[in-house]
């Protein structure tokens, strides 16, 4: 898969291109079912399937004050569009120069640098300044323009609408199991290990600290069964999402023992996919309790090796 970070003219290069539009800041089932058609249009007509999507969520330029957390970064982005059989992703910058643009500006910005043949988006979808374009828009621009638009039903499970906003929802109530059907993948968090306090090696129980170097969706405080992601291999672990209340602490950090595994991860980029909530964040009233509680969530843990 080719990435693309600027609009770029595809169209002299590649012909019948099939290209899926949308924010996609989850890549959930939802998103899926938009790629996939565009994947597969473009697999009918022996063309180009191509994402064109944007780095940064258009509301940290409309509103950064409602801007909402990442459910994945741009690099996990790509690799799943990867997977998807995606042939080219256009990952552009949302800009204030972009957000001025009329819907029938921005048709014509794809017009002209991929003369689509097929465009797909999902039926919520809007574009142009004040989000004034709708997929009824696109489609009687793509009767004068030449391309088909498909606009992909939404998708419900269990009654509710599959969205980034619930899944956002889910994972801040630390329902992770929940999140990963809507994902269609466990929630993953990935940064790089930095100090601690060195309080889980004191306790027998070494931690790796996580820093988290963009604004992402945090699961609940609490316990996690997790699996690990290092130099390409996985590890079953344990995480610990919020403040120490045992030790007065304040400050909210994530921190992950890996089971079976001695090593040193500082400075070290690792990926932590959350596959269920053990227990809720709570106070022991002495270090030997807390121990003792840890070793019945590593228990816990070993379940979902």
């Amino acid at each position: 898969m080719q990435i693309f970070t600027t609009v770029t003219k595809l169209c002299d290069k590649y012909s019948n291109i099939a290209v899926a539009l949308g924010t996609f800041d989850g890549i959930h089932i939802g998103h899926q079912a938009v790629i996939g058609k565009a994947v597969a249009l473009a697999g009918q007509s022996g063309g180009t399937s191509v994402v064109f999507t944007f780095s940064n969520h258009p509301l940290s330029i409309i509103a950064p004050e409602r801007c909402p957390d990442r459910i994945i970064g741009n690099g996990d982005k790509a690799e799943l569009l990867k997977r998807l059989g995606v042939d080219i992703l256009l990952n552009i910058p949302f800009t204030p120069e972009l957000l001025k643009y009329s819907p029938e500006q921005f048709i014509d910005l794809l017009q002209t640098n991929l003369q689509p043949k097929h465009i797909v988006v999902g039926p919520n979808y809007s574009f142009g300044y004040k989000s004034l374009g709708n997929p009824d828009l696109l489609t009687r621009a793509g009767r004068e323009k030449n391309f088909t638009v498909e606009v992909q039903p939404a998708i419900y499970l269990d009654g509710l609408l599959v969205s980034s906003t619930l899944i956002r929802q889910l994972i801040a109530g630390g329902k992770v199991e929940e999140s990963a059907r809507l994902l269609g993948r466990p929630f993953k968090l990935r940064g790089e290990v930095i100090n601690g306090n060195q309080r889980g090696r004191l306790l027998g129980f070494p931690t790796a600290n996580l820093n988290l170097p963009e604004k992402y969706a945090i699961p609940d405080n609490g316990v996690y069964a997790v699996r690990t992601h290092y130099c390409s291999s996985i590890y079953h672990s344990v995480a610990n999402i919020g403040i120490n209340p045992t030790f007065q602490g304040v400050e909210r950090h994530i921190e992950v023992h890996l089971l079976d595994f001695n090593g040193d991860l500082y400075g070290q980029m690792i990926e932590v996919e959350f596959l269920h909530k053990i227990r809720s964040e709570q106070s022991f009233s002495s270090v030997e309790q807390l121990v003792e509680q840890i070793k019945l969530d590593i228990e816990a843990a070993r379940q979902y090796e």
